[in-house]
């Protein structure tokens, strides 16, 4: 019952339906000022309800309408998201093909760094024996 009441079609239907009563009693409360302009009116308690009734459907009413913001805000921000999407995950794949590329780069600079201290210990070790000789 709860996705019931949670998806769009009854949100609509809901929106329409309170407009229509907002409406309706618009036009009763027209009347009624009429009515009061015109005669004395004596506190009616069914008057009094109509009117909390009313003040209530208004409330509710601008609530739907600020969902119905919302949700056509959300909607667009999933839109955005969903268009900026392959672009990143594009960019992400360039980026580990570049960090790939530079590890195997510095493993390549490591391995020649290490022939540069077997050729230098070499060299100094042949140094070394010169000079005792």
């Amino acid at each position: 019952m709860k996705e019931h009441y949670l998806a769009e079609q009854h949100q609509h239907v809901t929106a329409i339906v309170v407009r229509q009563i907002v409406s309706q009693f618009k036009d009763i409360q027209m009347h009624k000022n009429l009515v009061r302009a015109t005669t004395v009116e004596h506190s009616n308690p069914t008057t009094t309800q109509i009117q909390e009734l009313y003040e209530t459907l208004n409330i509710f009413s601008g609530g739907i309408e600020t969902l119905n913001n919302d949700q056509q805000r959300l909607n667009n921000e999933s839109l955005r998201v969903q268009n900026v999407l392959p672009t990143l995950t594009e960019e992400l794949s360039k980026l580990k093909l570049s960090v790939e590329t530079s590890n195997v780069f510095l493993d390549e600079i490591e391995q020649n760094q290490d022939i540069l201290n077997r050729v230098f210990a070499s060299l100094q070790e042949t140094i070394n024996e010169s000079q005792i000789i």
